[in-house]
């Protein structure tokens, strides 16, 4: 079905009611995009194209497996597989609805090499509790971290499996972890604890989004925040902010802390062993693209 068919149906809240199917295409290359219900809705008109430019730098540097910490339905999964067919794909997801979206994603576009584990990564193997900040089954903003945003009610929750990755190690078989990417909703600091062994032993590259402080009476959000940096400062790596504009890839700013601040759009990290940081700035500058290499003070306020 065309995109327009499936935008009036949504229009007239009859998609939630029904199981179609619309493609969109990414780096020249076309997807089909199952629409289950009104889930998966939102790849019809994908946000972050910044991030395929930023696979095209990152991807050359280490390119052999890509462990995606937060599924939800398959955004990055999408950008991914535009780069390349081949590298290999390895999802973590607890929220269940997520998990069942994005294994039709896998399977309409018979993508291979492709791992699904529906359980959620932090530093214990337990339940957790997902907690929902809007209606959708789907939520990309829900969290196990209680009252990460105490400024918005909780409109439901549900508990799922939460696994330390030391726990999955024997039955994945890792031999290797080039990328790792993190979007958890503030539980940034578990999953890296979880895969501090790992991190230490592959060196890979990290993206990672950790959301902002805001203000200095955030002490939970501050505290864990310099707790990220600590360990991650431990394992030699650092810091490049990712730098937007209207939705493209400009460039990356070296940083030493995040500081506080409160830009939605300052909220992504490329975190690179200092061993490969002059590969990844050679990679940046020959896409066109400005890597500023001045530092912040750690108590920077901006």
């Amino acid at each position: 079905m065309n995109t327009f068919c499936i935008k009036i149906l949504s229009k007239l809240r009859i998609l939630k009611w029904i199981n179609v199917s619309g493609k969109i295409q990414l780096n020249g290359k076309e997807f089909e995009v199952p629409i289950l219900g009104a889930e998966g809705f939102g790849n019809l008109y994908m946000t972050e194209p910044w991030m395929i430019d930023l696979l095209k730098v990152v991807l050359p540097i280490e390119g052999k497996r890509f462990i995606d910490v937060g599924v939800n339905v398959g955004q990055t999964l999408l950008k991914l597989k535009s780069v390349s067919e081949d590298i290999a794909y390895i999802g973590f997801e607890p929220n269940p609805r997520c998990v069942n979206y994005a294994r039709a994603l896998i399977e309409t576009n018979g993508f291979v090499n492709v791992d699904l584990v529906p359980v959620g990564i932090s530093d214990g193997t337990n339940l957790g509790r997902l907690d929902y900040y809007t209606h959708g089954d789907t939520d990309s903003s829900a969290s196990v971290i209680p009252d990460f945003r105490p400024d918005q009610a909780v409109v439901r929750s549900e508990y799922v499996p939460l696994f330390d990755f030391d726990d999955l190690t024997a039955t994945l078989g890792l031999d290797s972890i080039s990328i790792l990417k993190i979007d958890v909703e503030g539980g940034e600091l578990e999953v890296i604890k979880s895969l501090r062994n790992e991190i230490a032993k592959h060196q890979p590259v990290i993206l990672l989004e950790v959301l902002p402080v805001y203000k200095e009476e955030n002490t939970s959000r501050l505290s864990r925040q310099e707790e990220i940096h600590v360990i991650l400062d431990e394992l030699g790596y650092a810091w490049f902010r990712v730098k937007k504009a209207d939705d493209e890839l400009k460039g990356f700013e070296m940083i030493r802390r995040i500081g506080i601040h409160s830009d939605m759009n300052a909220c992504e990290y490329v975190v690179i062993p200092r061993s490969k940081t002059d590969v990844f700035i050679g990679r940046a500058e020959k896409a066109d693209l400005q890597v500023e290499l001045v530092t912040r003070s750690a108590d920077a306020r901006y």
